[in-house]
């Protein structure tokens, strides 16, 4: 029996089934850019650009930071410690997982969470958070010397997915770690 948890994802089998190398880049700003034109001006996006516009439409909090992409060069850090085009590339990563099924239980855990009543946006926060968990994981874990890319386990990530997908949502983020939901900024709790 394994001790896999969310915050303890299972080691390599060895024959790096289920594994993929990432590279985390964020999303380009002129993307972001002109995917925020576009949803200004009404136009109907495309492809990626629907994930990146969803992700930008989920934190309304941030419209004013999304106004003025490009004119300011530097520290994307807001003085709360939040990076809004850090998390919004994570917004629009959990979105390609769930639309592309990689993992497929990106796709079943957002189904099922779903029929449990959970807020969409806070689905994606509670992947997030799992995926987070991971990506830190594999970052702790990397070898040294390598090629820069993180030994990302896709298997151990779906398994804690589906762990998590039957529990109740208090139980959820306790798992987690914590002991309410986290608020989230745009979902009008707090």
């Amino acid at each position: 029996m394994s001790d896999e948890t969310p915050d303890n994802p299972p080691a390599a089998d060895g024959q790096g089934q289920g594994r993929i190398v990432i590279e985390m880049q964020g999303v380009d700003k002129r993307s972001l850019a002109l995917v925020w034109q576009k949803m200004k001006q009404g136009i109907e996006l495309q492809g990626d650009e629907v994930y990146i516009g969803r992700s930008m439409a989920d934190h309304p909090e941030w419209f004013p930071i999304f106004d003025t992409i490009g004119l300011l060069e530097g520290d994307d850090t807001l003085p709360d410690g939040e990076n809004p085009f850090a998390h919004v590339t994570f917004h629009v990563l959990i979105g390609s997982q769930i639309f592309h099924r990689n993992p497929p239980e990106a796709e079943v855990f957002y189904r099922m969470r779903l029929r449990k009543g959970d807020e969409r946006h806070d689905i994606i926060h509670m992947m997030i958070n799992v995926f987070q968990r991971h990506l830190v994981w594999a970052a702790q874990h990397a070898k040294q010397g390598g090629d820069g890319g993180l030994d990302f386990d896709l298997k151990a990530y779906g398994k804690t997915l589906k762990s998590l997908w039957g529990l109740k949502t208090k139980r959820l983020w306790q798992r987690l770690g914590y002991e309410e939901a986290p608020p989230q900024e745009g979902t009008g709790r707090g």
